[in-house]
């Protein structure tokens, strides 16, 4: 069995974001990462600013690897929409390139990057954990941090109940809908559900949908079921879906929560430095944008702790009051715009208003990167959470 001080489960963004900060301030961490190379994952794929500022504290430019500019937000209900400014120019990167660029910082960082391999499962001693990897090697550790997006472990508790499913196509829009879709981000509000469609590098337009389980199950994992099924709910979707290549031969799905979800310290034995990081901690409804700036928030929190002797209760308690409003507000968006009168409400508002959808962009962001989430550790973590 193989001693290191702290392993990371995860090479996502959150994973190799813990590890990158945990790695330049010469501490010891090995990743393991069951996927032999870089692949597509179900997100939306949109960087806010608090996102961007995490990615260049890591050394980690979104612009530079290609990320396309995104400025506008439009809202569609099946019978109306509203568009509006951002409060912020978002990015739009694909996970396939953004996840290898992280998990390359680290690497170049020190920390020891093993793609591959498959954890089979966690268990821990009154301050310790065993990792049992599918390659019949055994890691002791004081400090794991869990970082498996919205895969379980076993060995762990998991509350979460899957009762939605994310399901994600890259397509090849008709010319004149790249057009209308440069520079914006769109929304498209649904029956239980709701779709997001943007740009990515290389004129590739991501969608991404949030459906009810037993819908997706109906489906299939075909594109022309799930195509059919989204332009019969939406006529503003089906004008963009109009013409339009799939990429890929499947969509990308995953099961998840509704609304929005925190874990709740409890589960772990007592004296044992178990950080659950990104969606391992804190799930949000995609369509806020800032699932990704939670998984860099809370992977540089969990770092931090770890760097500065504190104990993962103090984390548990720091990653909810960053991340707690933010959760909390999405959810109750989420629950509106799942309703008939909720998404009138919502449309209605925007369109006397215009100014609210920027406002409520803006109360659903995670703090920017301050001192204390630097990648050498610096700093004190009582600083760590400031808004714009």
């Amino acid at each position: 069995m193989r001693r290191v001080e702290t392993v990371v489960v995860g090479g996502g963004p959150a994973g190799a974001a813990a590890a990158r900060i945990l790695a330049a301030a010469g501490r010891g961490v090995v990743l393991l990462e069951r996927a032999a190379a870089p692949h597509h994952k179900v997100c939306g794929e949109f960087l806010s600013i608090e996102t961007q500022a995490h990615l260049l504290r890591l050394g980690v430019d979104a612009e530079a690897l290609g990320g396309v500019p995104v400025e506008r937000l439009t809202l569609h209900s099946p019978t109306r929409s509203v568009s509006s400014e951002l409060p912020f120019r978002g990015l739009s990167l694909s996970r396939h390139r953004l996840d290898a660029a992280v998990l390359d910082a680290a690497r170049q960082s020190g920390a020891e990057v093993r793609r591959g391999v498959a954890v089979r499962s966690v268990a821990q001693s009154c301050d310790a954990w065993t990792v049992q990897s599918d390659d019949g090697e055994a890691l002791h550790c004081r400090h794991l941090v869990l970082a498996t997006g919205k895969t379980g472990l076993r060995g762990i508790a998991d509350a979460r109940k899957g009762v939605m499913v994310g399901v994600k196509m890259h397509l090849c829009p008709a010319e004149p809908v790249h057009r209308q879709l440069e520079g914006r981000v769109e929304l498209f509000l649904l029956d239980r559900g709701y779709v997001g469609l943007e740009l990515v590098e290389n004129g590739v337009a991501n969608l991404c949908a949030l459906l009810p389980r037993d819908v997706v199950a109906r489906l299939g994992s075909g594109w022309a079921g799930l195509r059919e099924h989204l332009v019969e709910s939406s006529p503003a979707l089906a004008r963009r879906l109009d013409g339009a290549v799939p990429l890929w031969d499947r969509s990308l799905a995953v099961v998840c929560p509704a609304g929005g979800y925190m874990h709740r310290a409890g589960g772990e034995a007592e004296g044992t430095t178990a950080y659950r990081v990104g969606d391992r901690f804190a799930h949000i409804p995609p369509f806020t944008g800032d699932g990704l700036a939670i998984a860099l928030t809370t992977a540089a929190l969990a770092a931090g702790h770890i760097l500065e002797g504190l104990p993962p209760e103090a984390y548990t308690a720091a990653a909810r009051r960053v991340t707690g409003k933010l959760v909390r507000l999405a959810g109750l968006m989420s629950a509106l715009a799942g309703t008939r009168s909720g998404r009138n409400v919502l449309i209605r508002a925007a369109a006397w208003a215009p100014f609210l959808v920027g406002n409520i962009a803006r109360q659903t962001r995670m703090p920017l990167p301050v001192k204390g989430f630097c990648p050498d550790g610096a700093g004190r973590l009582a600083n760590a959470g400031s808004r714009r």
